[in-house]
């Protein structure tokens, strides 16, 4: 795994998720949407729970509840984003970690994989996120990572 691609990655997550935070605080009707509410804590909690097996920790979901406002879950969402580049920083990239259920049973895949996947996982639903507000009438932001790219990382 490559763990400059993997910063980039994370980096470009960090300004999309905040492109997507200005849209949300300009149009107050998104962030009364129960679909949008939803799916930010299921991003928040999937990106906790991938890098805490990523550092071959287990994940705990005693006491996990959805955050209720706004601010506590961009807080959150804030938060999970600095752990993982902790994350990426620290871990052992090719070291596997033991999962309990997969496609074919319980199997093993590198930490970086796993990091891979919550990046991955929130790029998807971020997109998500983009087409429920199309649908309420709002236009989303451009998140593609060559514009985070050719804006942010080349200094355009």
């Amino acid at each position: 795994m490559d763990i400059e691609l993997l910063r980039d990655l994370a980096q470009h997550q960090a300004w999309a998720d905040e492109q997507h935070w200005k849209v949300l605080h300009e149009n107050p009707r998104l962030l009364e949407d129960a679909e949008i509410r939803k799916r930010l804590n299921h991003m928040v909690t999937a990106c906790e729970m991938l890098q805490t097996l990523a550092r071959g920790e287990a994940p705990s979901v005693a006491g996990r509840k959805d955050r209720e406002s706004m601010e506590e879950l961009r807080t959150a969402m804030a938060n999970a984003q600095d752990g993982l580049v902790k994350t990426i920083g620290s871990a052992v990239l090719e070291g596997l970690i033991a999962l309990p259920r997969g496609p074919k049973g319980p199997f093993k895949a590198p930490a970086g994989v796993l990091l891979l996947q919550a990046l991955l996982h929130n790029q998807h639903h971020r997109g998500q996120n983009a087409a429920r507000m199309r649908a309420l009438g709002v236009e989303p932001p451009m998140t593609d990572f060559v514009v985070w790219y050719a804006a942010e990382r080349a200094g355009n």
